[in-house]
């Protein structure tokens, strides 16, 4: 190996040329001016969030959700940034509203740079059939799948002709901790078997597709967020409170920040090593992260942005 030497004019030129590291990283950050990302499921929690921050970045951003309302809420926050837009409203687990979101952005920009797979999730059904008493399972199962499984795979496949086509690309799925072995307190968290087996199939995929495309120059990426105060956590929050012993009584939003400040500790509830509440911004900088060329080396990797909850 062989020793710097300051006093050698080689040396020295050297390090004068050299970067600093912040400056490196800067550059990198500021080539997302101009790029184009599609954003599934974006009116409102994580995915507006993440379309707000990319929009910000100077993206130009094509967004879905199922709402109208949301889809045109959300379009009028980013022309009000100055960003350029395209709004697709519709139920992105159906294949014909997934091409419409891609042709919509070839049109518009003429190419695709970043892919937000943010769709996921799943309900409970309630199906009132004394012939099968498999219908609700069923139903609830298919719905997951489609929700938290199928529609990203779809996205993933439609955009994929035109990123080999470019010889670059990023996907970024949006999994979840109960897509992972290290979830805590699983029993304590009303959330369903279809959910977290849809989103440990996502973070396979996510693994599977890396392989699969990394020879085009493609980056394939997972996020599992942390728990968040969104639609999704706050029905928790207000179950919780109402069906728990005891929690019964408590203030459902109260409850939740509790949760991650370690309040319920010995009541076998999750907590974060941080001890703070987790916010859709977290979220969205791992993804601004992730779309950029910072992260040009990253992929098949599955981030937690969850303040140190989870272990694996």
């Amino acid at each position: 190996m062989r020793t710097v030497d300051w006093s050698s004019p080689s040396d020295r030129r050297q390090r004068d040329d050299a970067k600093p590291i912040d400056t490196d990283l800067k550059d990198k950050l500021m080539k997302l001016n101009g790029k184009v990302s599609l954003i599934s499921a974006c009116g409102r929690g994580i995915g507006r969030e993440v379309a707000l921050t990319l929009a910000r970045e100077g993206f130009k951003v094509v967004i879905n959700s199922f709402s109208e309302a949301n889809t045109q809420a959300l379009a009028q926050e980013l022309d009000a940034l100055g960003a350029r837009v395209v709004a697709v409203a519709g139920d992105i687990t159906k294949s014909a509203v997934i091409l419409k979101m891609v042709a919509a952005a070839i049109d518009a920009f003429g190419k695709i740079d970043v892919l937000v797979n943010n769709v996921g999730g799943g309900a409970a059904a309630d199906i009132d059939d004394k012939d099968n008493p498999l219908a609700d399972v069923e139903a609830l199962w298919d719905g997951t799948y489609a929700m938290s499984l199928k529609a990203p795979v779809l996205m993933c496949e439609a955009v994929m002709p035109h990123f080999i086509e470019q010889r670059s690309g990023k996907i970024i799925n949006m999994s979840s901790l109960a897509g992972r072995p290290g979830m805590p307190h699983v029993d304590l968290v009303p959330l369903s078997a279809s959910y977290h087996s849809t989103k440990a199939g996502l973070i396979r995929y996510t693994q599977v597709l890396a392989d699969q495309l990394g020879r085009h120059n493609i980056n394939v990426n997972a996020i599992c967020p942390g728990i968040i105060y969104t639609d999704g956590w706050r029905e928790i929050s207000e179950a919780m409170v109402e069906n728990h012993p005891r929690f019964k009584g408590e203030d459902p939003r109260e409850w939740f920040v509790g949760v991650g400040e370690g309040r319920y500790a010995s009541e076998g509830m999750p907590q974060t090593a941080m001890r703070r509440e987790q916010t859709t911004g977290d979220i969205a900088e791992a993804v601004l992260f992730l779309a950029s060329d910072a992260a040009a080396n990253i992929t098949g990797q599955t981030l937690n942005v969850d303040g140190g909850m989870a272990k694996d």
